[in-house]
């Protein structure tokens, strides 16, 4: 017998998103992002008749709240630290070229490590697999069951 119930997943919770949309365009006061045509994009200059607003990635930062935090450490770490902090800032611009809400909200370099919160999971993952790639070591990402949330760890001795 075939069974035709289907399981409904419930929408992962982000505050930072709001189920209804922004004006249309719409322009953030902080860093310039547009909304236009239901995305966010870079713009070469904005709209002249965009409406104001903060967008996602401006609130988290502001509010320190991170979708993905990452771990890079390692007595490789120690030796490699500017190489690696360039890339991880390299990969940063990159993807927030592709996708304005994926950020950086604060790097902290300590002695054998760095540690860096980023706005969003996505950003998180291609910042570990970056480092990875590039230096190899032990790349270990957990996902967060209940949220959209990553914890990326690499260490390289």
């Amino acid at each position: 017998m075939e069974r035709h119930d289907r399981f409904i997943q419930e929408d992962v919770h982000d505050p930072y998103f709001v189920k209804e949309k922004h004006p249309d365009p719409a322009v953030c006061t902080k860093c310039g992002v547009v909304f236009r045509d239901g995305i966010f994009e870079w713009p070469e200059r904005p709209p002249e008749n965009a409406q104001k607003m903060v967008c996602p990635a401006c609130r988290r930062i502001d509010d320190k709240y991170a979708g993905g935090e990452v771990r890079l450490e390692g007595a490789f770490l120690e030796k490699h630290r500017d190489e690696v902090a360039n890339l991880v800032k390299n990969t940063e611009e990159s993807e927030k070229g592709r996708r304005p809400l994926e950020r950086i909200i604060e790097i902290t370099i300590g002695t054998g490590r760095i540690d860096v919160r980023t706005t969003y999971e996505h950003l998180a993952r291609r910042i570990g697999e970056a480092v990875h790639r590039a230096f190899k070591g032990e790349l270990k990402l957990v996902y967060s069951e209940d949220e959209k949330f990553i914890r990326v760890q690499w260490k390289r001795d």
